[in-house]
């Protein structure tokens, strides 16, 4: 798929709730070589890869809860 990419922006933001717990929210903006349009499937793909680098710096952060502030 990186070859009808020029890159990929995440957006990934982080509210805290009453409870101690947070909301999360990602935003992923792919932008195409030329008119390139991706199918439902390429988007699908890059949004579970997008979710798996989400879930393995939750797990890292969850373990390591002096890594962040």
């Amino acid at each position: 798929m990186m070859d009808k990419l020029e890159k990929i922006s995440y957006e990934v933001k982080f509210e805290s709730t009453a409870d101690g717990g947070s909301i999360n929210k990602m935003t992923s903006t792919y932008y195409t070589k030329g008119d390139i349009v991706l199918t439902e499937e390429e988007i699908k793909a890059g949004k579970e890869k997008a979710l798996g680098m989400y879930k393995v710096v939750e797990a890292y952060l969850l373990q390591n809860p002096d890594a962040y502030a």
